[in-house]
């Protein structure tokens, strides 16, 4: 399942002089997945990210699901989509994940990054990734449209919105909600315990 992916769509916020992304944050998303052929698909939820390597992204419609990740492990997790089957979780090692590699890579800027190239182009601000990590990830480019002259953008909520381009050809469009920036989060938000009715499984 590649949802959380979509996440990377969070990194690129903020003064070059300054932390680009919060220690750690939180927001309500809207995401519009655009295909190759126009058809657009929508889904809302929230994420909270705390450096270095601590994500929770939660899908809330139209189908729910969960990702969180901290230095040692990630779950996958998803419930039944029929009432008496068992929901389901995927747990494996975090080492190496792409997505936080990024995460982590941009919390103090965007300049001599070793996994993508930064362009500025009027209001937009362009990061495009190195071949390789084009294909882990999945995207060829991450776009920050903000209303202004994009260098000119000093913190996250200078961008209005985030455009992903996928390898294959289809769009998504990125909307960040409410955002909180370095906010305290409660013990356990990142881990995830499965109830007696989860089945398991370890990759």
């Amino acid at each position: 399942m590649k949802t959380f992916l979509l996440l990377i769509c969070l990194l690129p916020f903020s003064s070059f002089a300054g932390k680009f992304v919060p220690s750690s944050f939180t927001a309500n998303y809207e995401e519009s997945l655009v295909s190759v052929t126009g058809k657009t698909k929508k889904s809302f939820g929230k994420i909270d990210y705390k450096f270095p390597g601590h994500l929770r992204f939660e899908v809330t419609s139209p189908t729910s699901s969960l990702f969180v990740v901290n230095p040692q492990k990630t779950w996958l997790y998803q419930p039944a989509f029929v009432k008496g089957e068992m929901d389901q979780v995927t747990v494996q090692k975090s080492s190496n994940l792409p997505l936080i590699k990024f995460l982590d890579s941009v919390k103090d800027g965007v300049e001599n990054s070793k996994l993508f190239k930064s362009t500025f182009v009027n209001n937009d601000l362009i990061l495009t990734f190195d071949k390789t990590i084009q294909k882990e990830m999945g995207f060829v480019e991450v776009i920050l449209h903000a209303n202004k002259d994009a260098k000119e953008v000093k913190d996250i909520k200078g961008f209005e919105n985030i455009t992903l381009k996928h390898l294959n050809k289809n769009k998504t469009n990125i909307k960040l909600i409410d955002l909180k920036e370095e906010v305290s989060f409660p013990v356990g938000n990142f881990e995830f315990t499965p109830s007696s009715n989860t089945k398991v499984i370890t990759n």
